[in-house]
């Protein structure tokens, strides 16, 4: 195991080269450079004081040389400084992330909650009232968009019935009130939960049904065993082996989606903080937030492969 795990990482290494290359490659085929967005408002800006600030960060410099010099300031542990508040990036990102790997930590744990029980009930309870149900309330969550879905509960248990905050981390002056900040997470972690929920239902479903219908089930019933011995021994840990697979791509779903529900929520994680720097172009901190974001991604998908041998002996990860 020990050395599957260090093979994994470092056949992770080129892949975050890529990744950085790809990055870095992106943003600097953008015709503009921040400052001169930045300055395009000020009327007392000249083309030589843009010419001043875009020789000073390096913009003038062929890309190759830009991106060298970036990568080596990255693997010494130097993510920049930000160009508009001028604070160090890996303060900020490390300041954000725990609000982030909150929010996202807590919609896994509502989807594997909700999605994985729901899903073998409506596989055991097949073509009943409650199944048709609901395969019914998951093909609406389906079709209706993961912001909508937020942006409609916001106005109903926020705004009519005041059962939640609207946005936001926690009330001004009780920041210590740990009840106080789950009861501002609540509601954004059920928002981006549902997208996943419905996911595993719909695959959980699918895979009880397909294992129920195996031969080596029916001969467990055949020995004797009763509904509840069969469904635990048997179906249960057969069906969930194609689900932990997926479990890699939901959380490469939270991280790459925190954009969307941290900033629906106000709620001050690193997807809000992208989504601020790409609109006023503050490079260091889009490229660093990138790189962070992949190798958590990474770290998810490592996690899985692990589960995944241990749920089947019949996977050798040697």
């Amino acid at each position: 195991m020990t050395k599957y795990i260090i093979r994994r990482v470092l056949q992770a290494i080129p892949l975050l080269f890529l990744i950085s290359f790809l990055a870095f490659w992106i943003y600097s085929i953008i015709p503009n450079t921040p400052f001169r967005a930045e300055l395009a408002l000020n009327p007392n800006a000249t083309e030589e004081d843009i010419r001043r600030l875009e020789e000073k960060y390096g913009f003038n410099k062929p890309f190759p040389v830009r991106y060298v010099e970036w990568l080596g300031n990255i693997l010494r542990g130097d993510f920049g400084r930000s160009y508009f508040t001028k604070r160090p990036v890996f303060e900020m990102i490390f300041e954000r992330l725990p609000n982030t790997l909150l929010l996202a930590s807590s919609a896994f744990l509502i989807s594997l909650c909700v999605g994985i029980p729901l899903g073998i009930y409506s596989a055991l309870n097949r073509n009943t009232v409650s199944d048709n149900i609901i395969r019914s309330v998951t093909v609406f969550f389906t079709a209706l968009p993961a912001w909508a879905i937020g942006l409609i509960l916001i106005i109903v248990l926020g705004g009519q019935l005041r059962w939640f905050p609207q946005g936001g981390m926690y009330t001004i002056g009780k920041e210590a009130d740990l009840l106080n900040r789950l009861h501002h997470l609540a509601l954004p972690a059920l928002v981006a939960g549902i997208d996943g929920c419905v996911g595993y239902i719909r695959l959980m479903r699918s895979q009880t049904l397909e294992v129920l219908r195996q031969d080596y089930v029916r001969t467990a019933y055949a020995k004797g065993l009763g509904r509840s011995a069969v469904i635990w021994r048997h179906v249960l840990r057969n069906s969930i082996i194609p689900v932990w697979t997926s479990f890699g791509g939901l959380l490469a779903a939270l991280v790459s989606g925190a954009a969307i529900f941290e900033t629906i929520f106000s709620w001050p994680g690193i997807g809000r903080l992208v989504l601020d720097s790409a609109l006023k172009l503050d490079y260091p901190v889009v490229l660093a937030t990138t790189m962070v974001g992949a190798v958590l991604i990474l770290i998810g998908y490592l996690i899985v492969d692990i589960g995944y041998a241990w749920l089947d002996p019949r996977v050798r990860l040697e």
